[in-house]
């Protein structure tokens, strides 16, 4: 067992942190690339305004201590000193030094049993508000692109404007129900895969090359090039802090900008799944892939599940991608379970995967008829554990002070009792 500050950092590193990808772009030399769409790179003092209002005052600051709150005190001071500065580092395609200067807290995840692995830990990452507003408005500049000129699948969501996981789910469910309506009585079956450190393990090389070939523009490009390198970050662990050290590949799941550029990413996987041409629709969350295919028999199901497979382990020896077989999820709906062979399965490489009654997509319970019952017993399991730990601190830390505790109740319990209450209510 590691006992030292020093070699838990490294085993952390090691973890979070992969040193380089691996990815074949031996293809990229050969595309032809498309010219670029153009856009509007001038960011504006009300852009700037809104994206440093949009931080929350007191939550914690970076390596940099300039509290946010400080910071949106005085933004009618400050605003077109960071509109300049904005506006430099757009023109000049860079990102600064400074902006990619890190603090990442390692946190226990609730629930486990020890906390011996590393996999047993998640990180936060305290960032500088000037680079998070640089970001926003970035993020904002990427997502007007990408819808007005479609570049992305709509099979693919998230971090997409007006695209959130009750659209997935509501994408999920009415599909189902239109197999369902069909004259002739198919089955869907949903294959849900497990991609292994997605994040992590992105290689920057596909990604700008994926960003050209979307025609996304070149200020955008060469910006997103140089965020990208040279990050550095130090660990906040056991109450001490490593050294800065710097970050060679992946792109960092706790930066809200990291969802859109994975959508780019893995959409070349996306549409050669949809290229396909059969009886088969893929919904992507990020990245949880879930693959629909219907039917009128489990074997012709079975066989174009594995050629979509197929699709998937080819694109994923060129992206440095893995996916963990043995973690993916097998699930049926019907409700007509006595025409179908519903103890169907199928070996994907060294794994053979049986169908489940129910599957959890997107924090919600699905089970074979579209019935809700286990995600209402889930909820209320976890209302009683919540009202538990409340009345708990009511007690012993705020002397039953009625109006926090509301306060909590309402962020806490309810919004988790109300979560997708309308596509399974």
């Amino acid at each position: 067992m590691t006992t030292t500050f020093e070699k838990k950092i490294e085993i952390l590193r090691g973890k979070f942190f992969p040193s380089s990808s691996q990815a074949n772009v031996s293809d990229i030399a050969e595309s032809f690339i498309p010219l670029t769409v153009s856009f509007n790179s001038r960011i504006t003092e009300d852009e700037v305004k809104q994206a440093i209002r949009r931080v929350k005052a007191d939550k914690a600051s970076s390596a940099s201590d300039i509290s946010n709150r400080a910071l949106q005190a005085n933004l009618a001071e400050l605003t077109s000193v960071l509109t300049s500065l904005f506006n430099a580092c757009v023109t000049h395609k860079y990102h600064s030094k400074q902006f990619k200067k890190t603090q990442t807290i390692v946190l226990r995840k609730s629930k486990k049993s020890d906390y011996i692995d590393s996999k047993m830990y998640r990180l936060i990452a305290l960032l500088d508000i000037m680079s998070k507003a640089l970001k926003s408005i970035m993020i904002k500049r990427l997502s007007d692109i990408v819808e007005t000129h479609r570049m992305l699948s709509n099979a693919q969501m998230r971090a997409r404007r007006k695209q959130f996981v009750i659209s997935t789910l509501d994408l999920l469910v009415d599909q189902v129900h239109t197999v369902w309506g069909c004259e002739i009585k198919y089955v869907t079956f949903m294959l849900s895969l497990d991609v292994v450190e997605a994040f992590d393990r992105v290689s920057h090389v596909r990604l700008l090359h994926t960003l050209k070939m979307k025609r996304t523009s070149s200020y955008i490009i060469e910006w997103t090039r140089s965020f990208l390198e040279n990050r550095e970050t130090s660990l906040i662990f056991d109450e001490q802090t490593s050294d800065m050290r710097e970050i060679n590949a992946g792109i960092s799941q706790r930066f809200f900008i990291s969802s859109i550029l994975f959508l780019f990413f893995n959409a070349s996987l996306i549409e050669k799944c949809e290229a396909l041409r059969i009886k088969i629709e893929v919904l992507d969350f990020v990245d949880d892939i879930n693959i629909l295919v219907y039917d009128r028999f489990t074997e012709e199901i079975c066989r174009t599940l594995s050629k979509a497979h197929d699709v998937c382990a080819k694109w994923a020896r060129t992206h440095d991608a893995t996916f963990a077989s043995e973690k993916y999820e097998l699930t049926h709906f019907t409700r007509k379970s006595k025409r179908f062979d519903m103890m169907t399965s199928i070996q994907i490489e060294s794994s053979v995967i049986k169908s489940k009654s129910d599957v959890q997509v997107l924090e919600v319970q699905l089970n074979t008829k579209l019935r809700w019952d286990a995600h209402l017993w889930q909820i209320e399991a976890n209302h009683v554990t919540r009202m538990l730990t409340l009345s708990r601190l009511e007690v012993f830390t705020w002397e039953a002070i009625f109006t926090k505790a509301r306060q909590v109740y309402s962020a806490v319990v309810r919004s988790e009792i109300a979560f997708e209450a309308s596509v399974w209510h």
